[in-house]
């Protein structure tokens, strides 16, 4: 059996972020991330369109279009 947790690979888009996130019934909470299993979490400061990555960034030529700042 891998030791890769199977959550940790997948993708969301916006529209299932969305539809997740209506599932709560409480619609005034605080959203939080985390990256690191449970460890730490850091609440959602901003949300940004069109995110242009670093000139140095490895990933710079994949399109990003929705980014959750922490």
């Amino acid at each position: 059996m891998s030791d890769n947790i199977q959550w940790k690979d997948r993708t969301k888009t916006i529209k299932q972020l969305i539809q997740e996130l209506h599932s709560f019934e409480d619609q005034d909470l605080i959203v939080t991330l985390t990256n690191d299993e449970g460890k730490t979490f850091n609440t959602v400061k901003l949300v940004s369109k069109g995110f242009v990555p670093r000139k140095d960034d490895p990933n710079k030529n994949d399109k990003i279009y929705c980014a959750l700042h922490i």
